[in-house]
């Protein structure tokens, strides 16, 4: 169903459906994960998801869309709001780790489609296109440090795999040591990067 044509009741409904299944995600794991475990959380039948959302890949989807415009509302003025790419890159690494503080669940059901929804069907996952628009994202920060001169002349692809590697790595600890200390953790990932890639000059 096209979004312009959805009535707002259609949207309410919807996110609804999606936050529902966010919880059950984040709570019982993805193969638990169930449209009909979804639709008694929501106390809704399995065919009101099916009506809005088809299956369930088109309603991971949903989740994972809405997992990202969650981040990205959160991360992006940040960013934009920075004078310098030095500051921008600091941005984006406490942005990234303000969200997994501030949206816990939202980042556990995402682990969770990462980790297993690829294996129920061939290609690219749900996640796999903003894993990649979040490393091109994450490049272009790099190429302003690089032209301002702030950056030291590195390849930017490798550097924002590499920061990307160092933050995706987070949400797996999360789930084994709750109480891990973000609040650090940021501040090291920011000295780190910020050591890797200054400029000698």
């Amino acid at each position: 169903m096209a979004s312009e044509n959805r009535t707002f009741i259609e949207e309410a409904r919807r996110a609804q459906i999606i936050a529902c299944a966010i919880e059950v995600l984040a709570d019982q794991g993805y193969a638990h994960a169930t449209l009909a475990r979804i639709a008694r959380h929501a106390k809704i039948s399995t065919g009101v998801i099916s009506y809005h959302f088809g299956g369930k890949m088109q309603l991971i989807e949903a989740v994972v869309a809405e997992v990202t415009r969650l981040a990205t509302d959160l991360m992006l003025p940040r960013i934009l709001a920075q004078p310098t790419a030095t500051r921008a890159l600091r941005a984006y690494i406490e942005g990234n780790l303000d969200f997994m503080r501030q949206h816990r669940k939202p980042l556990l059901a995402l682990v969770e489609i990462i980790t297993h929804a690829s294996s129920e069907q061939s290609g690219p996952g749900p996640y796999a296109a903003q894993a990649e628009a979040a490393v091109t994202d994450l490049e272009k920060v790099l190429d302003w440090g690089r032209r301002s001169g702030e950056f030291r002349d590195f390849d930017e692809r490798t550097m924002a795999i590499t920061i990307r590697g160092a933050i995706d790595a987070v949400p797996g600890r999360l789930i084994h040591e709750p109480g891990l200390d973000l609040d650090l953790l940021a501040r090291e990932l920011v000295t780190t990067f910020a050591l890797a890639t200054r400029s000698q000059r």
